[in-house]
């Protein structure tokens, strides 16, 4: 049972990633973002590498926290969203020292060694293997350099007008779903890593670990941006077929957000809330083995030949 139209998808099947729906999840929350990028405190003049950059959202924000003398490079396996990526720079003040490449996150287009910082946002949630793919990335930081993850974690969202037992067994459905749906053909996701992040950095070998969270709320009156992002995130829980859900919870749980009569978007005592997560950590310059270099390799292969595939493409 392969997934054919994940909710928001794109080209590579991975859903809540369509470009449409990455802009308009950005804008959503716009000042929360820009209060995260403010907080990395990223050196002026740095070389940051956007790992997994999609349309080139965060690039603005990086840009102004770098300046000028900075340089960003943003890598992805979309070809969309680095397309869009690249129109959206065009022109603008940042656009001398941005660059878009086509690659895995385990293997960037860069010498080992030579990134200041690398800043990796909502991309850890569909790593299979995060733990290996930091390690990886870890060889391409300067001594000093950062890795920084931010990503989110449904263990901490929050409906405050829906009845918490209804909540509580379809996150509970979803989150038995994503253990096993990679074996049903289903791309790897775990939209509950953001409380782990810290935990895999330090497995991974990293040292001054940091971790910041961030409480995101929105009342009653929803923007009209806010409430489709809230309807398609209350859609993903119960995507494909919606294992482990009875009908009746399925029916219950679409009715409070697509119910024209009784939606609780459209109620004054309306509060959803969440928190996401940003973690970062210093390499300690540590080369990997060949064993770790190899299993990391493997790893990433598949990404490897659809990304040569996406490239012969005429």
């Amino acid at each position: 049972m392969a997934a054919n139209n994940p909710v928001f998808g794109n080209e590579c099947g991975l859903p809540l990633n369509a470009v449409a729906w990455l802009e308009m999840h950005h804008r959503c929350k716009a000042a929360e973002r820009e209060q995260m990028v403010r907080d990395l405190q990223l050196k002026a003049g740095s070389l940051v590498v956007d790992a997994g950059c999609g349309p080139g959202l965060w690039v603005p924000l990086l840009a102004q926290a770098i300046g000028p003398q900075g340089r960003i490079i943003g890598v992805d396996i979309s070809v969309e969203a680095l397309v869009t990526a690249r129109r959206r720079s065009a022109g603008t003040w940042y656009a001398p020292q941005v660059e878009y490449k086509l690659a895995p996150l385990e293997q960037l287009p860069l010498a080992h060694g030579s990134v200041d910082a690398i800043f990796s946002a909502n991309v850890s949630q569909y790593l299979p293997e995060p733990v290996k793919t930091f390690k990886m990335l870890g060889q391409y930081l300067a001594p000093g350099g950062r890795l920084i993850v931010k990503d989110i974690d449904f263990g901490t969202l929050r409906f405050h007008t829906i009845d918490p037992g209804l909540q509580a067994r379809v996150f509970q459905a979803r989150e038995r779903w994503e253990r096993i749906r990679v074996e049903h053909g289903y791309p790897f996701e775990d939209s509950w890593v953001g409380s782990k992040l810290a935990g895999y950095l330090r497995e991974a070998g990293y040292e001054e670990i940091e971790e910041k969270t961030y409480l995101i709320q929105r009342r009653f009156p929803l923007t009209p941006d806010y409430r489709t992002y809230l309807q398609g995130i209350a859609e993903w829980f119960v995507c494909e077929g919606a294992p482990g859900l009875s009908s009746e919870d399925l029916t219950a749980w679409l009715q409070c957000f697509f119910d024209e009569e009784y939606n609780v978007f459209d109620q004054e005592t309306f509060l959803y809330e969440e928190t996401e997560y940003v973690v970062s950590g210093v390499w300690p310059g540590r080369r990997l083995s060949l064993e770790e270099e190899a299993q990391v390799a493997a790893s990433a292969e598949p990404v490897r030949r659809l990304l040569s595939l996406e490239e012969a493409r005429p």
